[in-house]
């Protein structure tokens, strides 16, 4: 996401951003669906600590490995 920034300001990068903005919008509407917060949190905690690890696991079984003699 480029734009106009202040000085001093940071940007985002747009994958980030995009993780940022999914994050909030999901959190809203299990509050407002009458999932309690704390379940709420907890929730996409271990969901995104599930996700790190599945991206680790998935990068290191697809990256080239280097073989050595």
């Amino acid at each position: 996401m480029e734009g106009p920034g202040r000085a001093g300001s940071t940007l985002l990068p747009a994958p980030a951003a995009t993780v940022v903005i999914v994050i909030v919008l999901l959190t809203s509407v299990l509050v407002v669906c009458g999932m309690p917060l704390e379940s709420v949190i907890t929730t996409i905690t271990v969901g995104g600590l599930l996700a790190v690890e599945l991206l680790h696991r998935t990068i290191e079984a697809l990256a080239p490995r280097s073989r050595t003699l």
